[in-house]
């Protein structure tokens, strides 16, 4: 069943390596022309950070169709809820999985293949990097080209991979819940998500460790998960 759940997903796997590719792709196009027309002598390598952050957007996406509508057809065909609810739970993880794996790939391509590729449309005998603002520049060339890395660290991917499930299966959740309605509920989440930055930023000096702060926003996330799946095994599905 969940082999035959996966095929007839095909397409959303498609359509999401088409997007992470076309940005890889778009990003360095972009990179080549600036570094052939307007080369300061520095570059950047975005990948490790631009394509889980687009992973996070396809995966809650996705997660919110799956839970909001594709679990209602499960129970509908003759599925139990449990096992209709397993079924659309491994499938978001299954595209997480997929859109994480393959920012990773090419993230690795680029670390791979740009330097050289920069290396040839500039002309520099040399490259050398910098990460979070650090720079060595013991035996460097002054024809070197600087590279600026920017990534996640390592917990930052495993944190969206599982975050984005949980993120979209709670907002598919409010979605069957309210109808309607609930885009309301959405919109008002994704302000909350857009200005709490801000608004923390104005308190920050009131406000205790930011860890604390942090921890309280995952334990809030995860005791809505609780309540999308006990909805989800109880939730009335029109025939």
């Amino acid at each position: 069943m969940y082999v035959k759940l996966l095929r007839s997903c095909w397409d959303d796997f498609a359509v999401c390596a088409g997007v992470l590719a076309g940005f890889f792709l778009g990003a360095h196009i972009i990179t080549a022309v600036v570094l052939a027309f307007f080369s300061d002598g520095t570059s950047l390598m975005l990948s490790g950070t631009l394509l889980p952050i687009i992973s996070a957007f396809l995966v809650v996406i996705y997660s919110i169709s799956y839970s909001g509508f594709q679990f209602s057809h499960l129970v509908r065909f003759g599925c139990t809820r449990r096992r209709a609810l397993a079924l659309t739970l491994g499938l978001e993880g299954t595209a997480s999985l997929f859109c994480m794996v393959l920012s990773a790939l090419l993230t690795g391509l680029e670390r791979l293949a740009a330097p050289a590729l920069w290396q040839a449309i500039t002309g520099s005998d040399g490259v050398y990097y910098g990460v979070d603002g650090w720079v060595s520049l013991n035996d460097t060339s002054p024809n070197a080209l600087f590279v600026e890395v920017f990534s996640l660290p390592l917990w930052g991917w495993f944190a969206i991979a599982i975050g984005t499930v949980a993120a979209g299966t709670l907002c598919g959740t409010i979605l069957q819940r309210f109808g309607k309605k609930g885009m309301w509920v959405l919109w008002a989440l994704w302000m909350a998500v857009c200005f709490a930055p801000q608004i923390l930023d104005s308190y920050l000096e009131f406000l205790p460790d930011l860890t604390i702060v942090g921890s309280a926003g995952g334990v809030a996330l995860l005791l809505a998960l609780v309540w999308a799946i006990w909805y989800l095994l109880r939730a009335p599905v029109p025939q």
